[in-house]
């Protein structure tokens, strides 16, 4: 058995309902969801509200930061939820692409833009939920995306998937408005300077390519935000993150 089809089998139990007059009970699948949030109190809240909330979905574990979430991510259920605002080094575009490439439905929880929404999808991300609903209305939303009640986001292109892992990232943190240097970031990843260099370098060759203009640190943000790969100022303070 595949590693995936452990995750599955972790994560999806089968109920056999009682029979009703002598006919055999349908079968029903629960389904677990691992939640990524920044917000420990919404998270708490929606702790609380789950198991009055669904039937067909069983909340997993509960992370408020990425890299917790990481260091479990051997272990990860089968359906992800993941805040769309974390405020750390791991762009959003890249969390959706590491959390898709082993297997797992990514859910994105937060309000984003079209661009993002396509890039997302195209990096697969499965759904897209607006984060503006209470707590009770959250995992309602969230069953109906795994029971197929609502329709996966399309296949999508992105210029962005042509990035490699690295470049996402280190691009990300360049343009961003803590204008990190290549030695501050080569120190922060554990990287050389010269490696953070080069992927800076290639990125920006691919958006270049593109037809996109990223000369400086500005055109760079505004290149990103285009393709959907970086949030907007705006987005940040909107989610009271900046």
């Amino acid at each position: 058995m595949s590693d995936h089809q452990h995750l599955r089998a972790g994560a999806e139990e089968a109920r056999a309902y009682p029979s009703i007059g002598g006919k055999m009970g349908a079968v029903a699948y629960t389904f677990d969801v691992d939640f990524i949030h920044r917000n420990p109190v919404l998270s708490s809240a929606i702790m609380s509200e789950w198991q009055s909330s669904t039937e067909a979905t069983t909340l997993g574990k509960v992370y408020t930061s990425w890299s917790s979430f990481s260091r479990d991510h051997p272990r990860a259920a089968h359906w992800i939820v993941l805040d769309a605002f974390f405020d750390d080094e791991v762009p959003l575009p890249l969390k959706v692409r590491t959390i898709a490439a082993t297997g797992r439905r990514c859910i994105v929880l937060g309000r984003v833009s079209q661009a993002q929404r396509s890039a997302l999808a195209a990096e697969g991300a499965v759904a897209i939920l607006d984060d503006d609903s209470t707590a009770a209305e959250i995992p309602r939303q969230i069953e109906a995306v795994v029971v197929g009640s609502v329709a996966p986001l399309p296949t999508e292109s992105s210029i962005g998937t042509r990035l490699t892992d690295r470049e996402i990232q280190v691009l990300e943190l360049f343009a961003q408005r803590r204008a990190l240097t290549a030695s501050t970031m080569a120190a922060a990843l554990g990287l050389r300077t010269t490696t953070v260099r080069g992927h800076l370098f290639r990125g920006r060759r691919k958006l270049t390519a593109a037809g996109l203009r990223c000369a400086t640190r500005g055109e760079l943000a505004n290149a990103l935000q285009e393709i959907g790969y970086s949030h907007t100022d705006a987005q940040w303070q909107a989610a009271g993150r900046w």
